[in-house]
């Protein structure tokens, strides 16, 4: 027994910072952006991470022509929880009424919709679960500097989510998980820190800027970042018996443009097999995959058996790599026009309580 994604949807925030903003708020401009980066928008999301989570969730569901409660559980992958107990699952398994599923979260940093795809897919081909709802989800910009230039150039807000279901169908051709490869460098682990979200520390209603913000080593994570993606693919190809040649779409993490140019080269994939929409969305970690995946969905360019390959790396540092075969279905079932509310105010409003506590920083 296989499993396939079934459904697919994406949550793109109605706000937009774009590098002309950027300008405004720090020494930058669209050009060093966009050469160094390949972005020129970024969505910045003026509600919660579950917000997001749900509208993904229930543009999955519909495509998948499921109602919430024929789901046996879910798995959200993120690094910027609304809360941590209860689970960010177990608050969107109440927001959806998917009363008959089970859920968790689950953090591998950019690389947890990867880690959640090899989990979800391996629950279902073993029998344990029917059908699960894997979101990525991330609200990054609660945790940005945006007078580092460095880092808040980079960063977005956004939520994707697939539906997978078992698939009855067995031999070379069937639709399904080819190969797999997951992989950690705790040693590493300080290229990419988020160190105030956690108990290590004191207990305190009060918390230090210089120390919330997030760590990011620009060029050491450029390094491990081609080298990792490029690796853990050739590893998942050769479990699956296959070679590059046999890609057809590669969708990556958009983490940086250059860094998937330089991995994806370093496969021999050529760039029209490599799905990109960092432009318009900007790094958001762990709903990079799924966002990309379903934009490459609904442009058609992902068809009917085609070999798929989703990658990335992320902090721990992690990485994974997923080989997939498609399923039938390429068109959804049915369709949602849930959004999020529209905003009553504008980025420059949403960003400034986070300017307000970066501030004494710069005093």
């Amino acid at each position: 027994m296989g499993a396939v994604i079934t459904g697919w949807g994406k949550c793109r925030p109605p706000l937009s910072l774009t590098n002309a903003d950027l300008e405004s708020l720090v020494d930058t401009d669209d050009e060093w952006i966009l050469e160094r980066t390949g972005i020129s928008a970024r969505g910045i999301c003026h509600l919660e991470t579950t917000d997001m989570a749900e509208v993904a969730a229930r543009h999955a569901l519909a495509a998948a022509g499921l109602a919430a409660t024929d789901l046996d559980l879910i798995v959200m992958a993120t690094v910027s929880p609304e809360i941590s107990c209860p689970s960010n699952a177990c608050v969107l398994q109440e927001r959806l009424g998917a009363v008959n599923a089970g859920a968790f979260d689950l953090n591998a940093a950019c690389s947890g919709f990867v880690y959640g795809l090899s989990t979800a897919t391996s629950l279902v081909s073993s029998g344990v679960a029917q059908r699960v709802l894997l979101v990525g989800v991330e609200k990054l910009h609660f945790l940005i500097d945006y007078r580092d230039r460095n880092t808040c150039v980079l960063f977005g807000d956004g939520a994707g989510a697939v539906i997978i279901e078992n698939d009855p169908r067995s031999g070379g051709d069937a639709p399904g998980v080819l190969g797999v490869d997951l992989g950690a460098d705790g040693v590493a682990g300080s290229t990419m820190v988020i160190p105030t979200l956690g108990t290590r520390g004191e207990l305190s209603a009060d918390r230090d800027p210089a120390q919330h913000r997030l760590h990011f080593e620009g060029q050491a994570v450029f390094k491990i970042a081609v080298k990792g993606m490029s690796e853990s693919v050739q590893r998942a190809l050769q479990r699956a018996g296959l070679t590059s040649d046999d890609v057809d779409v590669v969708v990556p993490h958009q983490a940086n443009e250059r860094i998937i140019r330089a991995a994806t080269r370093r496969l021999g994939v050529d760039d029209d097999r490599v799905v990109v929409n960092i432009e318009t969305h900007g790094n958001t970690s762990a709903a990079s995959v799924p966002m990309a995946l379903c934009d490459a969905v609904t442009d058609g360019r992902i068809s009917p058996g085609d070999v798929v390959v989703f990658t990335a790396f992320g902090g721990g540092v992690t990485w994974g790599s997923v080989v997939l075969r498609w399923g039938d279905r390429v068109t959804p079932i049915t369709t949602s026009d849930v959004e999020l509310p529209a905003p009553t105010v504008d980025v420059y409003e949403v960003l400034a309580e986070n300017r307000a506590f970066f501030q004494p920083l710069y005093d």
